[in-house]
Parts: structure tokens; C-alpha cells; sequence
């Protein structure tokens, strides 16, 4: 098994609660410099997970938001921003999970 690493995307108060939470990798981000940094970090295949803050995905070009509905690795987290909750797409931890491994993990397969 490949060892993965999580890394944040975020302002400076979301790199602050998650660096106390035990993190340890960080890109202190706005509107401007999100973009570049998160399409550097998706090269690089050290990291599994990134955490991102939802508001900055609006900030996104439509190519690269394009690029994000087809990707399966790394998973992709959006954290609400401190302002108030902003629901994405993919609001759901197990449906990213499930999106990145091609089947659910939990075995809660809801068939209706």
C-alpha cells in the first residue's frame, strides 16, 4: 500500500484550525493565486487527499472545473469558508470517497 499524503488549500484560519488538528502540509491561498496552486498540487502524485476551501472552487476557470468532474485521484474535500456554509456539488465525504475508489467503502450502497 502507497502512503498518501493531505494537504490544505486555504486561507490563513483554516491553515491555523487544521495545523493544530495535526496536519502538516499547507498553500496559503486567495481568489488569485488558488487556481496555479491547485493545479500544481494535482501533479504532484505525493498527495491523495487535498482539502479545499468551497468558496474558492467559483474562482476556477471552466477547464479546470471540468478537469476536477473527472477526477477521481487525488480525493478532493471541500471545507466550508469561515463566512457560512456553501454546499458544492459533492458536499458528501462518502460519495468522494466512493467516486475515488469505485465502489462504497462503508458497503451502504442505498438501492431504492
Amino acid at each position: 500500500m502507497t502512503k498518501v499524503e493531505v494537504i490544505v488549500l486555504g486561507d490563513a484560519t483554516l491553515i491555523t484550525g487544521l495545523s493544530l488538528a495535526g496536519l502538516q502540509n499547507f498553500i496559503t491561498v486567495d481568489e488569485t493565486s488558488f487556481q496555479s496552486s491547485l493545479e500544481k498540487v494535482l501533479k504532484d502524485e505525493k498527495y491523495g487527499i487535498v482539502i479545499i476551501q468551497d468558496n474558492l472552487i467559483k474562482t476556477l476557470d471552466w477547464r479546470t472545473k471540468k478537469k476536477l468532474d473527472n477526477l477521481s485521484y487525488p480525493v478532493l474535500v471541500p471545507v466550508p469558508h469561515i463566512s457560512g456554509e456553501t454546499k458544492s456539488e459533492e458536499d458528501d465525504l462518502g460519495k468522494l470517497v466512493k467516486r475515488a475508489l469505485g465502489f462504497d467503502l462503508m458497503g451502504n450502497d442505498n438501492k431504492k
